[in-house]
Formats: structure tokens, sequence, C-alpha cells
């Protein structure tokens, strides 16, 4: 027996708009750091609308791969400030 939420998970409920567009928003971040960081903004957005219950169960892994992924854009970028700042 599944809970309500996993039932509508299995049943092939499909994830929100917003993770859609956070795991693109990630996606592009590896042409340009900046639509990663939107990703990963988009990705919490949406884990917190599931948490409260306002936006679908499905839509959580790709709303925690858009915030992984944007995390990595956020240490790269950062490394490479590092390495520009101790360069220069």
């Amino acid at each position: 027996m599944l809970c309500l939420r996993c039932h509508k998970v299995a049943l092939g409920e499909k994830p929100s708009t917003r993770a859609t567009v956070a795991v693109v928003f990630a996606t592009l971040g590896f042409c340009g750091f900046v639509p990663g960081l939107v990703g990963l903004v988009l990705g919490y957005q949406e884990l917190a609308a599931i948490r409260a219950g306002t936006s679908p169960g499905s839509g959580e892994g790709w709303a925690v791969l858009a915030r992984n992924v944007g995390w990595f854009h956020l240490a790269v970028l950062v490394v490479i400030g590092v390495g520009l700042m101790l360069r220069g």
C-alpha cells in the first residue's frame, strides 16, 4: 500500500513547470554560470512548494537534480574566482 503522494507519483503525475524549468536552467548553466544559479534557486523554491503540498511530488527528483547541479555551478564559479584572485 502506498501513501497518497507515492500513489500519485507511481501513476505518472507530471512534475510542475517550475521543476522542469529548474532543470533546464541548471543544464544551461554548463554554457554559463548564471543559468545554473537560477536553476539552484528554482530548485529550492520547488522543493519548498512540494513540502508545503502546493506542487506535485513527482517533481521532487527534478528539483533535487536542479539544486545539486546549481550548487556544482556555484562551486566551480567560486574556484574560478579564487584562482583568478590568486593569479593576479
